[in-house]
């Protein structure tokens, strides 16, 4: 259970972000206080009473809030992504991670 709390926390987080929302907006939105979702966004709790709302006030379905197949890193998947979507970065963008993995060696 704490991994799709966690899951649908990022999710709805990276959700609310990609909307360019704040968390106390999404909140008035859902009719939910803001410490609760920030509670949710953390995985620390689950919002089964406010999952509705919190998709309606995102303007999505309540089945978009559980795609966080992507969330799901492992170290297999990660370095397969990398693989496959390096040579589709901007110059600049390679760069960065360039030095971000030169850093870490």
């Amino acid at each position: 259970m704490n991994d799709i709390k966690n899951l649908l926390g990022k999710r709805i987080k990276e959700l609310r972000k990609s909307q360019g929302i704040s968390q106390q907006l999404l909140a008035e939105k859902a009719n939910i206080d803001q410490r609760s979702l920030s509670h949710v966004e953390c995985g620390d709790t689950f919002p089964s009473r406010a999952l509705l709302d919190i998709a309606k006030a995102l303007n999505i379905d309540l089945k978009d809030l559980f795609d966080f197949e992507h969330l799901a890193v492992t170290p297999d998947n990660m370095s397969e992504y990398i693989k496959n979507n390096i040579d589709y970065l901007p110059q600049d963008d390679l760069k960065a991670v360039y030095r971000m993995v030169k850093s870490l060696r």
